[in-house]
């Protein structure tokens, strides 16, 4: 069993409100992970075929919070008071199985509002490669357009699918995306005045990426997203899409796109055949192409040698920027992807 396909199924069956399914499918990931926290199915020594070694889905902290999800989704059994958490288990992500089942459940009895307690952080701000503020969701089942970069595994987004804080967040964000988006926009409010404090008293921008994983899934989504931005013009926004159907039919509507947010077309996308539609390279919000490479290896932004980016730079005609892997400090101007520095300029990174 590989932990990040069984998240991704779970995702659709959530998605489709197959909740039955998902609820066998969280049962069987228990007693996988319970039984054998640190195997994955290429686990030798449990009789499984491969390497003795247990590389994949390796956190034993799986078994501890596929229980917590299960008894989140089960939770609708009871009410939100019976099974409610103290804040301080929640900032610390010690998310107990009863709140994840009490908040499916409450979604499907209508009961969630806008003074409820989400289980896990909708917003983070940053690591040491990305230390903006940022957001995601389940890739793949809520990126419409991912192609060849899901089919041929390098959408870097799968690889956190063992992290068990990261998926069930995710999970989480893309319940509330698609039935409680005024959640997602109370956390965007308290997570700016509780993290960006000085950037507000000094009316600084606050830099953000939206969709760190995943995409926008539906129009109704993306004019969600882009009406909050257009409410905090002090955030300036920017992100990677492969949803170019859904940018080409809201510019089609005449819809205003928000003067603080950038996209960027990024590669592998099954739209990948309007990335020079003029509809596309006219929006406003319309900074240029992210295209992944292929120098021969799987190598990392931080370290590609010399002679790597003189294949990459020999392989176009015009003028590129290679990402250098840290976004915060690519250029000495700001974070190229954002920024109309660098507008119309294709920005390739490496396959990693």
């Amino acid at each position: 069993m590989l932990i990040k396909n069984e998240i991704l199924k779970l995702s659709q069956e959530i998605k489709d409100n197959k909740l039955s399914l998902a609820f066998n499918r969280l049962d069987k990931m228990i007693v996988f992970k319970s039984t054998y926290p640190n195997c994955c199915s290429n686990c030798a020594g449990h009789g499984f075929k491969g390497s003795t070694g247990c590389k994949k889905d390796s956190h034993q902290s799986w078994n501890t919070r596929l229980k917590d999800f299960k008894k989140f989704l089960e939770a609708h059994k009871y009410t939100n008071d019976k099974c409610k958490m103290k804040e301080g288990n929640i900032k610390n992500y010690a998310i107990r199985l009863d709140v994840f089942k009490t908040f499916l459940n409450d979604h499907n009895k209508g009961l969630i509002n806008k003074d409820y307690v989400l289980p896990f952080s909708v917003f983070k701000s940053g690591n040491a490669k990305l230390k903006f503020m940022n957001y995601s969701t389940i890739p793949v089942v809520n990126c419409p357009g991912a192609g060849a970069c899901a089919k041929d595994g390098y959408c870097y987004s799968l690889k956190s699918l063992m992290r068990p804080n990261a998926s069930l967040s995710w999970l989480q964000n893309q319940i509330l995306e698609d039935n409680y988006f005024f959640l997602i926009e109370r956390e965007f409010k308290s997570h700016i005045n509780k993290h960006y404090k000085k950037n507000i008293k000094e009316g600084s921008i606050i830099d953000f990426r939206l969709y760190n994983d995943g995409d926008f899934s539906s129009l109704n989504n993306m004019v969600a997203w882009f009406d909050l931005l257009k409410k905090h013009p002090n955030v300036k926004a920017y992100g990677y899409s492969k949803s170019l159907h859904l940018i080409k039919e809201l510019t089609l509507l005449g819809y205003e796109f928000p003067a603080n947010y950038k996209f960027n077309i990024s590669s592998g996308s099954k739209y990948q055949y309007l990335e020079n539609d003029s509809i596309l390279l006219n929006n406003p919000s319309y900074r240029g192409n992210f295209i992944n490479f292929n120098v021969g290896r799987k190598v990392s932004p931080t370290k590609l040698t010399k002679e790597d980016t003189k294949k990459i730079r020999a392989s176009f005609k015009n003028k590129v920027f290679i990402c250098p892997g840290v976004c915060s400090s690519c250029t000495s101007v700001g974070h190229a992807c954002g920024s109309d520095k660098f507008n119309n300029m294709n920005i390739i990174v490496s396959n990693h």
